[in-house]
């Protein structure tokens, strides 16, 4: 396989499962936000970040408090629930 089959496979899966995961948040229930923010929101938000945490769980987390209830997060099928916790990714803050 070229270096160009590659990268046009690896965007084609990527779109297929980007498109996955929006249709199964959308059905559980959440909706998708973008918006602008200052700098100081953006750092602030970064430092509240905790490991294995992504921004909208962080926002959530910071309007809602730390008692609100989570929704059931999809991570995928049914089978895919019971595979226990999803790998961690390092992040390195500027």
């Amino acid at each position: 396989m070229t270096t160009e089959q590659h990268t046009k496979t690896s965007k084609r899966d990527n779109a297929e499962l980007l498109a996955l995961h929006k249709r199964r948040m959308k059905n559980a229930g959440f909706h998708r936000l973008s918006l602008w923010v200052s700098d100081e929101l953006a750092q602030h938000l970064a430092n509240e970040r905790r490991r294995g945490e992504c921004g909208g769980r962080t926002l959530e987390r910071l309007l809602l408090g730390e008692a609100a209830k989570r929704p059931t997060y999809p991570h995928g099928s049914t089978e895919d629930e019971e595979q226990g916790p999803r790998r961690q990714v390092s992040r390195v803050r500027a």
